[in-house]
């Protein structure tokens, strides 16, 4: 049998199976009844710029973007290392915003000119279906002004619904100045960056329909509170490091507030004060996850101090009105006393510095919520003491990890907490030369099936043993080495 002989249906199900730029280049032209089927499978379209190859970009632009513009639903753009100046290109040939006519999502990633970048999203004001948005990486040498005009922009854009904003421009951003309103603009996310109370108040005053945000970190002075009510909103997701009473401050604003993500440091509240604080202030609340990092007192007894943060957990309101149990996870041997308290089942995607051996919970079956699966971050501190036989560290799951960090030799327990690899893309380690590292490095490569960057953190010296490794899938390494106190690529 023919390649040509095979059924249109096997055809497509084999389009399915490959990605859309190689699908392109290997099939289109080759004769009229491929062409149609084509068109057939690319009715809806992704186009993915992202680690392609010059001249690849250039066979897409060139030969297939005007057959499939109208039909593409979402784009993303990167001028990161690896496509250098690619939005510039892509600008350059022609292909302005407002032509993608179908277009509903939109993703730009380490544009680092503000000209480009505003151009961008000016010509996104006449796509009547871009519903989501994001901007990642976006830094820029600008001023203030400069900053504000992209975000009105933003709240121009006639139909968004969806935007993240991920480390644009700096950590801190000033909404103080906006002039533009957002009557479409439902959810919001800004990334790794800080606003302060008068930045929100100024935000929900803009955007009228906001009802779920999320916010790195809110940071506000003793007595700042937020100028108005905000109705609007239903779904909070913050990192707070703040006092108590600015806290309290903030979720008397709230009053429809229903699911509340949070996780707080210099706050050391046990279960008595939270419910005060929920009851009093969050009465719709719903869904409450927290993690709260705390240090208890090296002058009383932890496993004493941790007993009585835990006990006060258990009432009623906690264990059978809401049925939110909680974990606290401690190391004794931590100098600082550092220790973190948390709901279950864990809902946040990042868990750093997870080298805790003791852990006591209010879950009426302790084996249940092991299973981290929200956690697509995870860096592990190996003990240089051996825990194997004390540590609750071995009990956790991570299935959906996608960037790990972590040193190596581990200890061999480890392994069942990272018995899936399957997503993992990137991995930083810090190496020590013993006979087993480089063992359990290539045991890992084998198992990163898509293993995408691979990182060399803080050595002296590049071993040869590390060339000599194997991986199908890395395309990106990275080392980054230490002489005396500079750190050099």
């Amino acid at each position: 049998m023919k390649f040509e002989d095979l059924a249109n249906e096997l055809f497509l199900d084999i389009f399915e199976l490959l990605d859309g730029v190689d699908l392109l280049h290997a099939f289109h032209n080759l004769n009229y009844r491929v062409n149609r089927l084509l068109l057939i499978h690319f009715r809806f379209y992704h186009l993915d710029f992202r680690s392609l190859s010059k001249n690849r970009f250039d066979i897409i632009t060139e030969n297939y973007l005007r057959l499939i513009s109208d039909k593409i639903l979402s784009i993303h753009l990167s001028n990161d290392d690896e496509t250098p100046d690619l939005s510039y290109l892509f600008v350059s040939c022609g292909y302005t915003l407002n032509k993608f006519i179908n277009l509903q999502s939109l993703s730009l990633y380490y544009i680092d000119c503000f000209d480009i970048l505003n151009e961008i999203i000016v010509q996104c004001n006449h796509l009547t279906y871009l519903t989501d948005l994001k901007l990642i990486k976006c830094y820029f040498n600008s001023e203030e002004n400069d900053f504000h005009c992209l975000i009105n922009n933003i709240l121009n854009l006639p139909k968004l619904r969806k935007c993240l904003l991920d480390q644009i421009n700096s950590r801190k951003i000033r909404l103080n100045e906006l002039s533009m309103m957002s009557s479409s603009i439902e959810e919001l996310s800004l990334e790794r960056m800080i606003c302060s109370l008068k930045d929100l108040s100024n935000l929900f005053e803009r955007s009228p329909c906001l009802g779920r945000l999320t916010v790195n970190s809110i940071s506000c002075s003793k007595f700042e509170q937020l100028e108005i009510v905000i109705r609007s909103l239903t779904s909070l997701k913050t990192f707070f490091d703040s006092s108590i009473d600015s806290m309290i401050s903030l979720f008397k604003k709230l009053p429809n507030l229903r699911h509340l993500t949070l996780e707080t440091v210099k706050i050391n509240c046990n279960g008595c004060q939270w419910k005060q604080i929920l009851v009093n202030y969050l009465g719709n609340l719903k869904v409450f996850r927290l993690k709260m990092n705390l240090s208890f007192s090296p002058h009383k007894n932890i496993q004493k101090q941790v007993n009585e943060l835990i006990d006060s957990f258990r009432s009623s309101f906690w264990i059978e009105e809401h049925q939110w149990f909680v974990r606290c996870d401690w190391n004794p041997f931590n100098i600082t006393n550092h220790a973190i308290l948390y709901t279950l089942p864990y809902r946040f995607d990042k868990c750093f510095n997870f080298d805790s051996i003791f852990t006591k919970s209010t879950s009426p079956n302790d084996k249940h919520y092991w299973s981290y699966d929200r956690v697509q971050t995870l860096s592990y501190e190996n003990s240089e003491n051996d825990l194997s036989k004390d540590s609750i560290l071995f009990s956790a799951r991570f299935p959906n990890l996608h960037h790990l960090k972590m040193s190596f030799p581990f200890q061999l327990d480890f392994n069942s907490c990272i018995s899936s690899l399957n997503r993992l893309i990137s991995l930083n380690v810090t190496l020590r030369h013993t006979d087993s590292t480089f063992i359990q490095l290539q045991d890992l490569f084998y198992r990163s099936i898509h293993l995408y960057s691979f990182r060399l953190s803080y050595i002296k010296h590049i071993p040869m043993e590390l060339f000599r490794m194997k991986s199908r899938s890395i395309h990106r390494l990275d080392f980054l080495t230490k002489f005396k106190s500079n750190i050099r690529y």
